[in-house]
């Protein structure tokens, strides 16, 4: 008997006079199939079976393909009283959490009957989905129609796509090789793999595992901008073409570069450098004093000059320079030739004084600091005062030349003279080896004094340390560009200057 309970298991108990009605349908259905006593007869083979409206657990099957999935049920029998006019076919994405239509390909049919047991449900992304049936049923007499109970899910299954076209690859130029970078573009499935491939290299190309990654396309050629694309694959299928990267050029690291070039000035050495021609092109170079610390300049480009400053005036540098590019930086050229730094006319002195005097041979001024090597005169910007030339009248000085101011004060002061006095007496820079100017010294002064920043007062006589005749130094007026010759009891302005 539990056979033909199972068989009419969609007419279980009920209430009310539909479910009396049931069973008045049952027993009919019952009598028609020969099945009307306890035991049954040989005839109850090949009579017809009547199947649940409701399938079980395992009789809902769905196989997974690319974006879509295929749904299949055992067919659901009719009977005089319900006609199977078709079926609904529902979806889970969550387990069975939730369930919905199953959309295109399985749509819910309630207009005729349908005779398929399968349908195809398609446009679907990648993931797990379950399925679930329900039998369409329409009452013959009552045009009634009845959904009956949804079946168990189908086991879940895993639908895959074809990954779509990666993310533009980025790109990092090495020697003779780049290293590509891929991701996945978020469109379709999940990639697998990557193909990498060099637009304007013929067969070169690397292979990326796993949903992003890099890897290098070897056997480039140096100083080429290259460009790559990239395709994702995984079991479905492979994925058009990313867009191209940015275009890459590897270069070499430069070589040393040549011996810079100097020219000294005040403070500072304008150094100019170039390519010494070894391995790839420099895009900067870095120029530094030997015997400096700290003290350097850029140069930008693969040539050119920049100003190393700070420099001590009077001291004799040399320099280097390393070249640099986006690959890396060269070891250093070899060192300039040696250079002293220079002043000019108006620069500002070791003493504080301004330069009014510049000799690139060089002169000597016996007592003065820079002895036999000297280069300038500077003179303080204003004057000391005045005094007489010497009380002594017989005193003499024959020093007129320049380098002769210190040695001519010298000897002045030796006999208490106060315009030596006062000038070997001066202040500035600490230094002490200032003194009154000698003829030309003075006469020098007074040319350049202007423009040096160091002007004589107007339509005044200045002292010179030089005697002319005894009784007479020469001196010189601020408005004329020779000395004269002065009585030495006279009371003239004075200037202190120094060589260096």
């Amino acid at each position: 008997m539990s056979a033909r309970t199972g068989r009419f298991g969609a007419f279980g108990p009920g209430s009310g006079k539909a479910n009396a009605a049931g069973a008045v349908v049952a027993c009919a259905v019952m009598l028609l199939a020969g099945c009307g006593g306890s035991g049954g007869s040989t005839a109850d083979a090949g009579a017809p079976v009547i199947r649940g409206d409701v399938a079980g657990t395992s009789s809902v099957t769905a196989v997974a393909g690319v974006g879509q999935v295929v749904v299949s049920w055992p067919e659901s029998q009719t009977s005089s009283t319900q006609k199977v006019t078709g079926y609904e076919v529902q979806v889970s994405t969550d387990s069975g959490g939730t369930w919905a239509g199953a959309g295109t390909g399985c749509a819910k049919d309630t207009t005729t009957k349908s005779t398929a047991l399968t349908c195809t449900a398609t446009g679907l992304a990648a993931g797990t989905y379950s399925f679930r049936i329900a039998t369409l049923k329409k009452n013959p007499k009552t045009k009634a129609t009845k959904t009956t109970d949804f079946s168990a899910g189908s086991t879940g299954v895993t639908v895959v796509a074809a990954p779509g076209a990666p993310a533009q690859p980025t790109a990092v130029a090495g020697d003779g090789k780049a290293t590509v970078t891929v991701a996945d573009g978020k469109l379709g499935g999940t990639p697998a793999s990557y193909t990498v491939t060099a637009v304007n290299a013929s067969g070169k190309s690397c292979t990326v595992t796993g949903a992003s990654g890099s890897c290098p396309v070897t056997g480039l050629t140096n100083g080429t901008a290259y460009t790559f694309t990239a395709t994702a694959t995984n079991t479905t299928g492979t994925s058009g073409a990313s867009p191209e990267s940015a275009p890459v050029t590897w270069v070499a690291a430069p070589g040393a570069p040549a011996a810079p070039t100097v020219v000294a000035g005040d403070g500072e050495a304008t150094v100019t450098v170039a390519d010494g021609k070894l391995g790839g092109t420099p895009a900067s170079y870095t120029v530094t004093a030997v015997n400096a610390s700290g003290k350097s300049c850029t140069v930008t480009g693969a040539s050119g000059s920049c100003p190393v400053t700070g420099l001590t005036n009077g001291t004799t540098y040399t320099f280097t320079a390393t070249a640099t590019n986006t690959t890396g930086t060269s070891g250093s050229s070899p060192e300039s030739a040696p250079v002293t730094m220079t002043l000019a006319i108006g620069s500002t002195g070791p003493g504080g004084g301004k330069v009014f005097y510049v000799s690139t041979a060089g002169f000597t001024s016996t007592g003065s600091a820079c002895g036999t090597s000297c280069h300038y005169l500077e003179a303080q910007t204003t004057d000391l005062g005045t005094a007489i030339w010497c009380a002594d009248q017989s005193l003499m000085t024959q020093g007129w030349n320049i380098g002769t101011g210190f040695a001519n004060t010298q000897t002045m002061a030796n006999s208490g003279c106060a315009s030596a006095l006062a000038a070997k007496g001066a202040s500035g820079g600490g230094l002490s080896d200032w003194f009154l100017p000698s003829v030309r010294e003075l006469e020098a002064l007074n040319l350049n004094a202007e423009s040096a920043g160091a002007k004589l007062s107007t339509d005044a006589l200045e002292w010179s340390s030089t005697a002319g005749r005894q009784g007479w130094a020469c001196s010189v007026m601020s408005d004329r560009p020779t000395y004269g010759s002065s009585p030495r009891d006279r009371t003239f302005r004075i200037r202190a200057v120094r060589a260096f």
